[in-house]
Parts: C-alpha cells; sequence; structure tokens
C-alpha cells in the first residue's frame, strides 16, 4: 500500500506533507488513510462537485458543495480524489497555511484558482510566500474538446478537425502568475493521467474508473 504513496512534501515545504496515492485497488479514502497510517477521524473530506467553492476549515469532516479545503491547524487531514482533474497542493510557508483544491475545467473558468489564493489572504498569507504544486492530472497532449470549452482557455491548440487541447494545468499556472504567485514557487507534474495507465483515468475509462488520493497536512 505504501508502494503507491507518492510524497511531494520536498518539492513544497518541509513544514508540511503532501502525498498522492495511486489506489490501484479503487478502495475509498478513508481506507486508503488508515493504511498510511492515518486516523480516519482526522479526515476532512470535501464532497466534490466540480463547482469553484474553497472552505476555510477549523475541524475534521465531510465538507458539502465544495471542491476545495484550506486550513491552519495541524490535526487535519486534508483529502481529495481525481481522476483527470487537477490537485492542487498549496502552502504558505511563513504563516502555515495550507489547502488541498481540486480543479476541473469547470471549477478553473469559474474562479477556484482565485478563490484559493483570496481564501489563504484572507488568513493572512503573503501570495509571495505561497508555494504550490500542481499534481498528475490529464496533460495537453490529450485533453480534446470542442469551442465551447476551449473558448474559456488561454493555453490551447487547435487541432485540424476544429477540435482543440488544452492545457489544465499550465491553465492554473496563467492564473497564479496573474495572482501575484512567484513563478519558481510554481511546480508541476508531467504525468498525464490519461496516457499512464498506472492512473485511474476517467476520460480513459468511464464509469469503471477509480480514484486517485491527494493529502495534506501541516506538521505538529
Amino acid at each position: 500500500m505504501k508502494s503507491l504513496l507518492i510524497d511531494y512534501s520536498n518539492l513544497i515545504s518541509k513544514d508540511a506533507f503532501f502525498y498522492f496515492h495511486l489506489n490501484k485497488e479503487s478502495k475509498n479514502i478513508q481506507y486508503i488513510a488508515d493504511r498510511i497510517n492515518f486516523s480516519p477521524s482526522l479526515l476532512a473530506i470535501p464532497e466534490q462537485v466540480h463547482s469553484s467553492n474553497v472552505n476555510i476549515i477549523y475541524k475534521p469532516g465531510i465538507y458539502n458543495n465544495t471542491d476545495g479545503l484550506i486550513t491552519t491547524i495541524p490535526n487535519i487531514l486534508l483529502c481529495l480524489q481525481v481522476a483527470d482533474c487537477v490537485p492542487i497542493y498549496l502552502y504558505a510557508v511563513r504563516s502555515r497555511i495550507i489547502g488541498l483544491v481540486h480543479a476541473g475545467w469547470r471549477g478553473i473558468v469559474d474562479g477556484i484558482v482565485q478563490s484559493s489564493i483570496e481564501k489563504m489572504l484572507f488568513l493572512g498569507a503573503n501570495p509571495k510566500e505561497i508555494k504550490i504544486y500542481l499534481g498528475p492530472s490529464i496533460g495537453k497532449c490529450c485533453y480534446v474538446v470542442d469551442d465551447d470549452v476551449a473558448s474559456y482557455f488561454n493555453i490551447k491548440d487547435k487541432l485540424k478537425d476544429g477540435k482543440w487541447k488544452i492545457g489544465i494545468r499550465e491553465q492554473i499556472v496563467f492564473f497564479l502568475l496573474e495572482l501575484g504567485i512567484i513563478k519558481k514557487n510554481i511546480k508541476k507534474s508531467s504525468i498525464c493521467t490519461f496516457e499512464s495507465k498506472k492512473y485511474h483515468s476517467y476520460r480513459r475509462d468511464g464509469a469503471k474508473s477509480g480514484r486517485l488520493f491527494g493529502f495534506a497536512g501541516i506538521n505538529k
């Protein structure tokens, strides 16, 4: 089980932990948390709806109608699930504010990136201290959409058949830079979940697709 756990902590901060689990057996998030030695009682789980809603939280639990959670409390394990969408890991180093956000194209278009940063600034973060990692997601290489979706994106390539390839991680970076996040503080995975059979992908596998899990928390 631990062999399926990827640790991104060294890419962001030693003061917090940022994990990604491949969940090859398609278990639920409570099962995986327990197997990697986190009590399920610590979990803060967003009931994701592909929205731009981000909540500041102060205790574990289930959070309805939200796609991002932000906290300053160490004894909380932030969670999310993805299967092509982008898991965004955020940490304000000086202020010790952590966030974990699920960003699909709808959430990106509706402003989830802006909402996440706004919530961190509300809690006292400075944009220049915020470090971000964009985890595995469907890549621009494989994300083909029609005009109606492509029209919302700056980062896109037109195909000969009139469709478009869009870059959702690249679009997030575009917005983060507009919001004053320092470029060197933004890192992103090069893995395409659609291409890599090690990763779950809804676009590739449809309704039978499993889910990848993200976890984040502040070290005590």
